[in-house]
């Protein structure tokens, strides 16, 4: 269901075609939902056909024409009455927390090389945002300010990130007291 929420959103923000969707869905709502291309164009042409959404057809040379997407109103009221509506806080669903928790059944070796590999991956997300972060205040300041309130979710993210990332460089520590007091 979010996923039509979000699409709404960012074609509230600009119209555009499907492939400008998934680009700008990369680079802003990506890091908090996820979505397949197929997915996108789906939900694009369920919404059209639902009535909240416009659909132009721009022609292009030596290309097929490109499909221009907009918000009806329809598209708007329910995109207005959805935000409207309070979202229930959803609890942290990652995998790699099972294994720790389970990580008893793991060396501490095995685990510390485990967790390394999540540490990195997570560095590598936060430098991301980070990248992503610094493009938003690139924007223009009235951009800036149109978007403040939708530019929170990536803040958020930064510092989800960063606390990720100093519980697992503790955590690295501990492992490798450990390692050192078995040798």
């Amino acid at each position: 269901m979010s996923l039509r929420f979000a699409v709404l959103s960012l074609l509230d923000i600009e119209p555009g075609s499907g492939y400008d969707l998934k680009r700008r869905f990369e680079r802003s709502v990506n890091h908090f939902w996820s979505a397949s291309h197929q997915q996108m164009y789906r939900e694009l042409h369920k919404l059209h056909g639902e009535g909240l959404l416009n659909c132009v057809e721009e022609p292009q040379d030596g290309r097929p024409d490109k499909k221009v997407y907009s918000l009806t109103g329809a598209g708007r009221d329910a995109l207005a009455s959805w935000v409207a509506t309070p979202a229930a806080a959803q609890k942290i669903r990652d995998p790699f927390l099972i294994q720790v928790f389970a990580g008893h059944h793991l060396s501490t070796e095995q685990m510390r090389a485990e967790l390394a590999t999540h540490l990195r991956q997570h560095r590598d997300k936060l430098a991301t945002y980070q990248a992503q972060n610094a493009r938003f205040y690139r924007r223009p300041a009235e951009q800036q300010q149109k978007l403040w309130i939708s530019h929170q979710p990536l803040l958020l993210g930064i510092e989800t990130e960063k606390t990720w990332i100093r519980w697992a460089e503790q955590l690295l520590a501990r492992l490798d007291q450990e390692i050192e007091a078995q040798q």
